[in-house]
C-alpha cells in the first residue's frame, strides 16, 4: 500500500475529477450551525490573509477515463458537498449581477470536461439526485431577476430527501448577499469570497480500496498529520469494528450520532472521554488516544453503541426541548438552559454520568432530579455570586465524572455534591461576594443587564427554595427601599421578585404602604417580606447577609445520600 497526503486547496481538488458518494453513504446532515461555523471561517481567513484549514477527506480512486479521475468519499462528503453549495450561491450572485467573467472562470470548479468535450458535474450523489439538477441548472441559467427560492424550488426533485440541499444554498445566498452589499465594491468582495473558499486547504487521502482508507487514516494519525478528533474515532471504528458486514449499519449509526451532536462533536468526544476515563492529560495524548488504547481494536461494536446512546444523552443537555415531542422534563430543561445559556461545559461528563445512571435505574428520578438542582445551586454560588471561572472545578468533574459512570453509589454522589461544596472558601467569603450583587439605574456599580440577569437568577433560587416550587412565573425586581436614596438600597437584600402589575402599584409608595400589596403576590418572597419586616424597622444591609447565610446553609447544603434540602 502506498500513498500521499499533503494540503491541497479546495480550487486545486475540484479540477478533472468526479466525485461520486454512494447510496450506502450517509446523507447530508450538516445544518444552519454548521454552514454559518464555515462561512465565519472562511470570512476570517480573509482578513487574516491566511487560507482556512478544513481537516481532512479520503477518497478512493475508482477509476479514469477519458482524462478524468473518479472518486468515492469515503470520508469529507458534508465538507466537500458545502463548498459545492457555497459556490453554487455565489453563481447564482455572479449571475445576477452580470459578472460574466467571474461566472465563467468558476464553473470549473462545479463541472469538469473530459477529452470528448462532455461536460460532467464534478459532485454526484445517487440520494440526493437535486444535486446534480441543481448544479446543471446554475451553469445554464438565462433569468437573471429569478428569486434564489424560484430557482431552488424549480430544479428540487425530491423535497422529502433533498430540503437541505436547498436550505444550504439559500443559507449561503443570502448571508453572502448580505455581506457584499455591507461593502463599497461589493463585487470585488464576492470575488474575494469565491476565493478564499477555493483557497481552504485540506489534508488530501487517496486510497485505492476502502479498507485500505481506514488504515491511512491510521498512519496519518502516527505521522503527527492534523486531523479531527470525530475524523480519528470514526476510522478507528470502522476499520476494527466486526464482523465487517457491520460497517454499513455501523455508518447510518455514526450519521445519526453526528446529526444528534451536530457541530459540537469534537466537544462530545472530548466530554465523552472524560467520562468513561477520567482525567487523560498525563496517560494520553488526545482523547481520542485514549479511546484507542483502552479498546485496542476490541468490542468496537460495543464502544460505537455506547457512543450513539450517550450522543442522545448530549442532545438533551445542548439542545434541551420539552413538551409533547420534547427530549427534556421541565427541571433538565431549567438546569440544562441555564448551563447552556452561561455556557458551563465542563459539567457536561458529569451530566452525561447521571443521566446514563438514572437510564440503568442505579438512580431514581427524584434522586436524578435533585442532583441537577444541586448541581445548579452550587454553580449559582460559585460563578454567580462568587464570580469563580468555572474552569477551576476540572480536578472535580475528572475525578467524579467517570466514577459516577462505572462505579456508581450512593456515597460516590455524595462525595461529588461535597467536592463541590468544599470549592466554596467558606460562609465568610460567601457573605462579602453577596454583599456585590445587587442592581440599580441610578448606580454604575450596579447598573447593566449582566447585574440585572445575575439578581434574577439569585431571587429565582431563593424563592424556589422558600415556595417549595420549581416553576417559577416571570417576574420584576422590586426595591423595597427606593435604590435612587443610597447604594446600600441596589443590594441584592433589597431586592425581591415580584409580578408587574403589583410593581407599578407599589410605584412611589413607602415601603410601610408597600407590604399590603406584597401580601398579594404569589411569590413567597414577597409575601415572607411583608410578613418578617411590617410594623419593624427594615435594614437592606441585614437582610442581604441573611439571605448569603440562607443560601450558604440551607439551600448549598446536603443532608446524607438523599440530598434532602435541610429547611
Amino acid at each position: 500500500m502506498s500513498f500521499e497526503a499533503k494540503n491541497n486547496s479546495m480550487g486545486s481538488i475540484l479540477n478533472k475529477v468526479i466525485f461520486e458518494i454512494p447510496r450506502n453513504q450517509r446523507r447530508y446532515v450538516w445544518n444552519k450551525d454548521n454552514w454559518q461555523d464555515l462561512y465565519e471561517d472562511i470570512i476570517f481567513s480573509i482578513s487574516e490573509e491566511k487560507p482556512h484549514f478544513m481537516g481532512s477527506i479520503v477518497l478512493e480512486e475508482t477509476s479514469k477515463k477519458h482524462d478524468l479521475t473518479y472518486y468515492t468519499i469515503i470520508d469529507g462528503q458534508q465538507r466537500i458537498s458545502t463548498i459545492t453549495f457555497a459556490l453554487i450561491a455565489i453563481m447564482k450572485l455572479f449571475f445576477e449581477r452580470s459578472m460574466d467573467d467571474a461566472f465563467e472562470g468558476t464553473i470549473s470548479y462545479l463541472q469538469s470536461k473530459n477529452n470528448r468535450n462532455q461536460k460532467l458535474n464534478i459532485l454526484n450523489s445517487d440520494y440526493h439526485i437535486s444535486i446534480g439538477s441543481i448544479t446543471s441548472a446554475i451553469l445554464t441559467m438565462e433569468d437573471r431577476n429569478i428569486s434564489i427560492s424560484a430557482f431552488i424550488n424549480t430544479h428540487i426533485l425530491s423535497k422529502s430527501k433533498d430540503k437541505c440541499i436547498g436550505e444550504a444554498i439559500k443559507y449561503f445566498y443570502s448571508t453572502i448577499k448580505s455581506d457584499i452589499e455591507s461593502n463599497d465594491d461589493s463585487n470585488e468582495r464576492l470575488i474575494s469570497i469565491r476565493d478564499a473558499i477555493l483557497d481552504v486547504t485540506v489534508v488530501k487521502i487517496v486510497s485505492s480500496s476502502e479498507e485500505d482508507s481506514y488504515t491511512i487514516f491510521e498512519i496519518l494519525n502516527a505521522r503527527g498529520q492534523d486531523l479531527e478528533p470525530h475524523e480519528l474515532l470514526k476510522n478507528f471504528i470502522m476499520r476494527y469494528i466486526q464482523p465487517i458486514e457491520l460497517r454499513d449499519d455501523a455508518k447510518v449509526k455514526w450519521e445519526e450520532m453526528e446529526s444528534s451532536v451536530g457541530s459540537t462533536i469534537n466537544k462530545y468526544v472530548k466530554h465523552y472521554t472524560t467520562h468513561k476515563f477520567g482525567d487523560i492529560r498525563d496517560k494520553y495524548s488526545s482523547p481520542y488516544h485514549a479511546i484507542q488504547k483502552n479498546y485496542r481494536g476490541k468490542n468496537v461494536a460495543e464502544l460505537l453503541e455506547d457512543i450513539k446512546l450517550k450522543s442522545e444523552y448530549y442532545k438533551k443537555i445542548i439542545h434541551p426541548t420539552v413538551g409533547a415531542d420534547g427530549n427534556c422534563t421541565q427541571t433538565e430543561y431549567k438546569v440544562f438552559m441555564f448551563f447552556k445559556a452561561k455556557k458551563f461545559e465542563q459539567i457536561r461528563p458529569i451530566i452525561l454520568s447521571l443521566i446514563h445512571q438514572k437510564e440503568l435505574e442505579k438512580i431514581d428520578n427524584t434522586k436524578y432530579e435533585l442532583a441537577l438542582k444541586y448541581i445548579y445551586n452550587f454553580f449559582v454560588c460559585y460563578t454567580i455570586i462568587g464570580e469563580e471561572k468555572s474552569n477551576r472545578l476540572e480536578d472535580v468533574v475528572y475525578k467524579h465524572a467517570q466514577l459516577l459512570e462505572n462505579e456508581y453509589s450512593e456515597e460516590v454522589l455524595q462525595e461529588f455534591a461535597s467536592s463541590l461544596k468544599r470549592k466554596i472558601p467558606g460562609l465568610e467569603w460567601f457573605i462579602n461576594a453577596f454583599k456585590n450583587v445587587g442592581w440599580s439605574n441610578y448606580h454604575d456599580l450596579y447598573k447593566g443587564e449582566k447585574c440585572k440577569n445575575r439578581v434574577k437568577i439569585i431571587l429565582e433560587v431563593v424563592e424556589k427554595h422558600k415556595s417549595q416550587n420549581d416553576s417559577i412565573n416571570e417576574f420584576t425586581i422590586e426595591h423595597m427601599l427606593p435604590d435612587s436614596e443610597n447604594i446600600e438600597n441596589a443590594q441584592i437584600g433589597n431586592l425581591i421578585p415580584l409580578e408587574e402589575p403589583l410593581n407599578r402599584r407599589c410605584s412611589t409608595k413607602p415601603l410601610s404602604e408597600k407590604y399590603e400589596i406584597y401580601r398579594e403576590s404569589n411569590f413567597a418572597s414577597a409575601r415572607g417580606a411583608s410578613a418578617r419586616y411590617v410594623g419593624k424597622e427594615f435594614n437592606a444591609s441585614q437582610r442581604t447577609e441573611f439571605l448569603a447565610k440562607l443560601i450558604y446553609n440551607n439551600i448549598l447544603e446536603l443532608n446524607q445520600l438523599d440530598f434532602t434540602i435541610d429547611t
